[in-house]
């Protein structure tokens, strides 16, 4: 069934992108900067979402040699980034002393492997006194790491944002890195975190994060796709800087082998930088096929640098029972910002679309869900009009970041914070006792259209169906910004195939429930 435009988005049209990317470079681009680096979105590999604190030298090595033999390589994959639990102490001058029960060897021995495999090596560290697993960070060390670092070889850097002492600034913080990471002119790549204000984190980084961790879910995911554009995060990228949707979660078992192709086309659509976070040792064949797809990585890779952004919305006659709550300006009028909450029961059920707020995995974004008699849905008000997920023992509601949109659970502050007190208004509307947000139920198309300008005046283009069930999705060539009598040659990035020369449009069969189909779009020469 191809569904009719019942929804059109306002958007960024690709005619005038390209423009506005070139002069955002000109803008940006600072020959003194972090920017001379990471001119396409870094490719490669980090610990953290599989191993987390696990990782070891023989894990390290394991990886790098995986990544090389596998074909990864190949296809652009070249950073081995160790992330947190690799640090034990310093020096009485200061410098950081790795974790010798993990890395007997020592860590310039672990390098030296990693780069006789013709890869580059990463790691992390935190702008604060300690990581966040509690291992020692580079506040106040900022100058002796970063040419520690440069000394071993290291030329990528994540840089977290936790434990931060009183005075802490992210903007003076991330600076005083980045500072020194320049000053070794060794071209180290400086990976910071979203505390960093996006209108100067091109100055400190080249690339800062969207939001919040991710997990190995198809909601996490899209949720992260769903804040760059809540955001107006496109017109920051650009060559040098890039918008960090977190590392993949590709062949880490927990999301279908469609859901898994939707990850890698909307991170290469968006310019993230490619950075898996599987056990390269142990793929399946799906998991390298999805990873190594090098039309699916030239989209990412391409020169011209402009990440792709949300230009459609079409419904479909279908019901949504599962949303992402969002904290945004308060308007009683609206149905789906009016919550209902059950003293007896616990339960917050949002009136608008008959669902519940539900904790779900007791981390990261909440969600409403179709209500059930289930402690994932039951709310105890705790001290300082805090919220208190009852399946998750100690996690409260919390607003990102105190700004919106994103609504999530975190760590109970001991004393409340205002990102963590709510309260319900006599007009039924539900409130963060911050500024005048309201929490509202994230209303969105279930088939989205997502595309972006490449070299040779190319189309990238990712048909989403965010529904359960297949749909055939229309594409118009007015919805992108393109002329209607234009001829493409549309080309499937999934299939590897042409699939014909098409005039004004261009309409894909059975695109499964939260599949893509993924398409570049070439000019015909008259």
């Amino acid at each position: 069934r191809i569904c009719s435009h019942l929804t059109r988005m306002p958007s960024e049209r690709l005619s005038i992108i390209s423009a506005y990317a070139l002069l955002s470079f000109f803008l940006y681009w600072n020959p003194t900067s972090a920017s001379m680096v990471a001119q396409t979105p870094p490719m490669g590999w980090n610990s953290w979402n599989h191993f987390h604190c696990g990782l070891n030298e023989t894990i390290l090595k394991g990886v790098a040699d995986a990544i090389a033999n596998s074909g990864l390589k190949d296809v652009g994959y070249t950073f081995v980034n160790m992330d947190d639990c690799w640090q034990i102490n310093r020096t009485a001058a200061g410098v950081i002393i790795p974790d010798p029960a993990k890395f007997p060897s020592g860590l310039p021995n672990l390098i030296s492997h990693v780069q006789s495999k013709g890869l580059k090596f990463g790691l992390y560290t935190d702008r604060g006194l300690k990581t966040c697993a509690g291992r020692p960070g580079s506040y106040g060390h900022e100058e002796v790491d970063a040419n520690t670092y440069a000394s071993w070889g290291v030329e990528y850097v994540k840089n977290d944002d936790c434990n931060i002492p009183p005075g802490g600034d992210a903007d003076k913080d991330y600076g005083r890195m980045s500072l020194y990471l320049n000053k070794t002119g060794k071209g180290i790549i400086h990976s910071v975190k979203g505390s960093e204000p996006i209108e100067k984190a091109y100055n400190v980084s080249n690339m800062r994060r969207v939001g919040h961790d991710i997990r190995d879910d198809f909601d996490s995911m899209m949720s992260l796709v769903e804040q760059s554009h809540e955001q107006g995060l496109a017109k920051y990228a650009h060559p040098g800087f890039w918008n960090d949707l977190d590392m993949m979660e590709i062949g880490n078992g927990h999301m279908t082998t469609t859901e898994y192709i939707t990850h890698m086309s909307l991170w290469c659509l968006l310019k993230a930088p490619l950075i898996m976070g599987n056990d390269p040792r142990n793929m399946s064949s799906d998991t390298l096929m999805i990873l190594s797809n090098k039309e699916a990585i030239a989209v990412n890779q391409d020169a011209l640098g402009v990440q792709g952004t949300l230009q459609a919305n079409y419904s479909v006659n279908t019901i949504t029972t599962i949303g992402p709550v969002v904290a945004v300006q308060c308007n009683s009028s609206v149905s789906s910002q009016h919550w209902l909450y059950n003293n007896s029961t616990g339960v917050i059920k949002d009136m608008g679309t008959n669902t519940c707020l539900d904790a779900g995995s007791g981390h990261g974004q909440v969600y409403v869900k179709d209500c059930i008699n289930s402690t994932e849905q039951q709310w105890v008000f705790k001290d300082h009009q805090c919220l208190q997920a009852k399946s998750a023992p100690g996690k409260c509601l919390d607003v990102y970041n105190y700004s919106g949109p994103v609504v999530q659970l975190y760590s109970c502050k001991s004393h409340g914070g205002t990102n963590q007190q709510f309260e319900f208004k006599t007009d039924g509307t539900f409130h963060p006792n911050i500024s005048d947000l309201c929490l509202d139920v994230q209303s969105s198309g279930q088939l989205q259209i997502w595309a972006g300008p490449l070299q040779n005046s190319s189309h990238a283009v990712v048909l989403l169906n965010k529904d359960k069930m297949p749909h055939d999705i229309k594409l118009l060539w007015s919805d992108i910004g393109l002329k209607e009598d234009m001829s493409y040659t549309v080309r499937d990035l999934w299939q590897h195939k042409d699939m014909g020369i098409m005039k004004g449009s261009y309409t894909a069969t059975n695109v499964q429930g939260h599949g893509v189909a993924m398409l570049k779009l070439t000019p015909q020469v008259v």
